[in-house]
């Protein structure tokens, strides 16, 4: 008997096909995949491929049986036939020819150039070294750079130097480093530093030999014992010590150290070429010193070098001595009188007593120089030492000459009476009598032009 399949398609093949095994993997799911009773708990919600009859055998099934496997499989793999097909990339253009230049070579010469710039800086203008090649050119605390003119604190506990600023807020209270208690007495302080000395810690060792120098802890003076422990610290590349044992040997000791000015300049000048500020200020001091001795003038252009690496870390002496040197024409320097007014105002700003009094000094004879020129006609000349004199000492007489000079067309090419009433209100602003007066005469003249 011919069979009826032959009057349906391939296609109505495959769906009849697909529904018979349908209907039969439904009819499967109405008995427990693993007991084979009919199923009560429902279909697995995952991959709908199993059915159970209760939590049991559920549990069963994906413990013992690794349907939770399968069913993560089944899942992926519907998942995937589900995603859309990624359109196929365009093949890639072919390029004949030569190949296109890179520009590595040129990135290549250019860093190597940016590398080149970068160590002539370096090397022109060198880092001081830090004072502690263990922690660095900073307070720890504040993390400020130390100030060359400011004394630092060392704490015993830690062996750690503080700023004073650090060290008045830390006070009686726990180390802010260590969190150790305060020492209560001189004996643990000295105990506890010794401790930091057996283990061969720099710092301690140069505090010790200070603490010998100066007869502090309770110790016996003894600059033998100081400048032994100098010399330890500074064979572990402590800065601070090398200063230390130069001033030992500076002024020297009656028990047991002999005064040596060659081997103190040679350990200030170590200090110096490693960045250190007052070592610095020292060894030009002494070439100074040396200089004037042997010559009876100073012309060694070494002191004028090593006043300037001084001064350029904000060392107040030596800007105090670069003024001088550029006011009096001293250390084989040209008189410049601005440059010199510029170094003093520097070290003024700091509260040096000895620039303060320089400035003012130099400030009242720059204005009697200019007061003579503008008396005896030399407009242009007076013109320019007042100037100098506004712009560096801030001088309220030779603002108001300055001013009125201005006004009355004196030593410029025509008159300028927005300059001569700024200069004017800035002198009346600090009290002058001359420039506030001079700003009442001329009021209606200002009043007429605004």
């Amino acid at each position: 008997m011919p069979s009826a399949l032959h009057n349906y398609t391939d296609e109505e093949l495959r769906k009849l096909e697909k529904r018979k095994a349908r209907n039969k993997e439904l009819q499967a799911l109405k008995n427990c995949t693993v007991c084979g009773k009919k199923a009560k708990q429902g279909v697995c919600k995952g991959c709908g491929t199993t059915s159970y009859c209760s939590t049991d055998c559920q549990r069963i099934d994906w413990r013992d049986r690794g349907h939770r496997k399968a069913c993560k499989k089944i899942r992926d793999e519907r998942a995937a036939a589900e995603a859309p097909t990624r359109a196929p990339s365009p093949p890639r253009e072919v390029f004949y020819g030569p190949a296109p230049r890179s520009h590595a070579d040129e990135v290549r010469a250019r860093i190597a150039a940016e590398h080149e710039a970068a160590r002539a800086r370096r090397e022109a203008n060198p880092e001081p070294e830090p004072a502690s090649a263990r922690f660095g050119s900073r307070c720890p605390i504040c993390l400020e750079v130390w100030d060359v003119n400011a004394p630092r604190v060392f704490r015993l506990c830690c062996c750690r130097t503080v700023c004073r600023s650090c060290e008045d807020k830390i006070g009686i209270e726990a180390c802010a480093l260590c969190r150790a208690p305060p020492l209560s007495s001189q004996s643990k302080e000295l105990a506890a530093l010794r401790r930091h000395v057996e283990d061969q810690v720099p710092e301690a060792i140069n505090f010790l030999g200070i603490s010998y120098r100066d007869g502090k802890l309770g110790l016996v003076k003894s600059a033998k014992k100081a400048a032994k422990l100098f010399k330890r610290a500074v064979e572990l590349g402590n800065l601070d010590a090398l200063s230390n044992l130069g001033h030992l040997y500076t002024h020297g000791d009656r028990h047991g150290v002999k005064k040596d000015n060659k081997k103190a300049m040679q350990l200030f000048r170590m200090a110096a070429d490693r960045g250190d500020a007052e070592a610095q200020a020292k060894v030009a001091a002494g070439l100074a010193a040396e200089s004037m001795k042997a010559l009876g003038e100073c012309r060694n252009p070494d002191v004028v070098r090593y006043w300037k690496l001084a001064a350029a870390q904000g060392f107040t002496k030596a800007e105090f001595f670069l003024g001088q040197g550029y006011h009096e024409g001293f250390y084989g320097l040209d008189v410049d009188i601005g440059e010199g007014l510029r170094w003093y105002a520097r070290a003024a700003a700091k509260g040096h007593e000895e620039s303060i009094a320089a400035l003012d000094h130099v400030n009242e004879r720059l204005d009697n120089l200019a007061d003579m020129m503008k008396r005896d006609g030399y407009y242009l000349d007076a013109a320019r030492h007042y100037k100098l004199s506004v712009e560096q000492t801030a001088s309220l007489h030779a603002m108001y000459s300055l001013g009125e000079m201005n006004y009355n067309g004196q030593g410029f090419d025509s008159r300028n009476y927005d300059e001569a009433r700024r200069l004017w209100e800035r002198a009346a602003a600090g009290g002058h009598e001359g420039a506030i007066a001079a700003l009442a005469a001329t009021a209606q003249h200002y009043a007429e032009d605004d």
